[in-house]
């Protein structure tokens, strides 16, 4: 579990690590004392809690929920302060907890065992997650790639499910309007792809991609992901999706009506 303390006090932050180091067992925990700092943290990391302080310097810890929530849509908001008159406006941003300080190691448990949005167990091997934003893991840490786009060319071919596609197809939804079918776009898809399978073949798990002449695909029996859970069960039964599917790029939100015409 990766969890973010953000608190203009260094004892407080201090105190919350010690609570969370007894309640949580190899968490992730990193710490800011600005706004600035932790979004940088979050655009980095995949913070899946953040335990903020009301009362900061510059923009409060109710206004940077809202900002970390864009970065990462499925992160656990936990507010921690010492008054209690922000309850109302915190339970009206959907927050996961509400905590007065000094909180003990009874309350910090409770919270994060009923948190919002669930966190799944570290998986080893490759782990695709689709829910939320899209993001790929090796051993439970996030897969990096050179170049951005090669992480979306292989959220495009796992959204796809095994099913080829094109060279032009790839190139229509990086380029969107501004391809135009010439050579240059094709050129540039080339070492995108190249990126991607050598990013892969890092960790070993090149093997997932499948390349013939002008056709791109991936092995979905190669693959542990949510979003094949879903497809070989009933999503009722998948509590990791809850209406948010590879939510930074546009082109897969026709799939969330699919997901959730029997939710």
């Amino acid at each position: 579990m990766n969890i973010l303390i953000v608190d203009d006090e260094y004892a407080a932050i201090r105190d919350l690590r010690r609570v969370l180091e007894k309640t949580t067992a190899n968490a992730r925990i990193f710490e800011a004392e600005n706004e600035k700092d932790s979004l940088k943290i979050c655009k980095e990391e995949d913070i899946q809690v953040a335990f903020l302080d009301v009362e900061m310097p510059g923009k409060s810890g109710l206004a940077l929920a809202g900002e970390i929530k864009k970065i990462r849509p499925m992160a656990n908001i936990v507010i921690l302060t010492a008054y209690e008159q922000y309850a109302l406006e915190a339970h009206r941003q959907f927050v996961s907890g509400y905590l007065l300080k000094p909180a003990n190691s009874c309350e910090v448990a409770n919270v994060l065992n009923n948190l919002r949005n669930p966190v799944a167990e570290s998986t080893k091997g490759l782990f695709v997650r689709c829910f939320g934003t899209f993001e790929v893991f090796f051993d439970g840490q996030p897969v990096r790639f050179g170049r951005g786009p090669a992480k979306e060319v292989l959220a495009y071919l796992i959204d796809r499910n095994g099913a080829s596609v094109t060279g032009a197809d790839i190139c229509a939804i990086l380029w969107e309007d501004e391809f135009d079918g010439s050579d240059k776009y094709k050129n540039y898809l080339y070492h995108i792809y190249d990126d991607l399978v050598l990013s892969l073949k890092k960790i070993g798990c090149e093997d997932i991609l499948a390349h013939g002449r002008n056709s791109y695909a991936v092995y979905p029996d190669r693959i542990d992901c949510d979003y094949y859970r879903v497809l070989k069960s009933d999503a009722r039964s998948v509590p990791e999706f809850r209406g948010e599917y590879m939510s930074q790029y546009s082109w897969a939100e026709g799939r969330i009506g699919y997901l959730s015409q029997d939710m």
